[in-house]
């Protein structure tokens, strides 16, 4: 269990350290911003797998019984985690991951209708819900960091973008985007309902544990 703290600990530094505005600016200035961003996603791909690692070689300290009604909890929720996926890969969005800028109309701005955010959003659902047919201290732990830093990623990407629109151009758009229930698509819909098919079956074979139980 102390390697999965000390895990735990050095991602969350790592991921919260170069968010610092000075740190960063300097940092890039002196490699440039694609030197420093294959730097920072190498060491952020090695500190996942050790954290990963650390997780799946903790002992199982169990907190709660598993009930089979948390396994379909689970699965309601990846559904629109998986449509939340499949808007942010395929509806412009200039305030968050995704497709950039190109083509996104304020007055008809998909996903974004409904949050600047969808993949953070998509993130922080899908560790949330995990915890609860994982009733052990090292997946609360897991879990609970993974969407912890989904709910910290919205705030460190806005104040990036804000820096890079202006804070003008940012509220200008902000307040000119239309708030409304996005408008997905027929073809959205299928795309995700394949996504999810996929994981579901894919879940047993690659993570070890059946997602379903009727």
């Amino acid at each position: 269990m102390s390697d999965l703290l000390l895990a735990i600990a050095v991602f969350i530094a790592a991921h919260i350290i170069p968010s610092y505005r000075p740190l960063r600016q300097g940092l890039v200035e002196m490699m440039g911003e694609k030197l420093f961003m294959s730097i920072y996603g190498i060491i952020s791909l090695a500190l996942f797998i050790w954290l990963l690692q650390s997780y799946l070689a903790a002992p199982y300290q169990e907190l709660w019984v598993i009930q089979s009604w948390m396994r379909h909890v689970v699965l309601f929720v990846m559904f629109w985690v998986c449509l939340l996926l499949v808007c942010t890969f395929s509806q412009p969005n200039p305030f968050s991951l995704g497709l950039g800028a190109k083509g996104f109309d304020q007055q008809h701005p998909g996903i974004v209708g409904l949050t600047k955010h969808p993949a953070f959003v998509a993130f922080a659902l899908w560790a949330f819900v995990h915890i609860l047919p994982n009733g052990d201290v090292a997946s609360v732990l897991f879990f609970a960091l993974m969407g912890a830093l989904s709910l910290y990623g919205p705030m460190s990407l806005n104040a990036k973008r804000k820096a890079r629109m202006g804070q003008e151009e940012w509220h200008r758009l902000e307040a000119e985007v239309a708030k409304s229930w996005p408008k997905i698509g027929l073809r959205r819909w299928l795309v995700a309902a394949v996504l999810y098919a996929g994981l579901v079956l894919a879940h047993e074979p690659v993570i070890g544990v059946m997602p379903y139980s009727w």
